[in-house]
């Protein structure tokens, strides 16, 4: 805990900066995950019953992957509000 306190210490605002354009671009891939995803779904239920298990199989994996990147960024959405919220507490000098 003592590690984390000496971190926060030492965030500056570039820092927040930077790790809210990292969440941007995380939310960005997801969105394009998401859209990826949508695109499969559509192309399986119109597609030929034939292929249905290739699709099958590369939906669930790109539907894993967008679980773990939102999961990922609601992570760092979670420590931003921590460290906003320590800095806030921070007096200046």
């Amino acid at each position: 805990m003592r590690i984390l306190k000496a971190i926060f210490r030492r965030l500056t605002g570039s820092d927040v900066r930077a790790l809210r354009a990292e969440v941007a671009e995380l939310k960005a891939t997801n969105a394009q995950i998401a859209e990826v995803v949508m695109n499969l779904n559509h192309d399986i239920r119109s597609g030929s019953e034939s292929s249905l298990p290739l699709f099958l199989g590369y939906l669930d994996r790109l539907r894993l992957d967008a679980d773990t990147a939102v999961a990922a960024a609601e992570t760092i959405e979670r420590q931003l509000a921590e460290m906003r919220e320590l800095s806030e507490r921070r007096p200046e000098g």
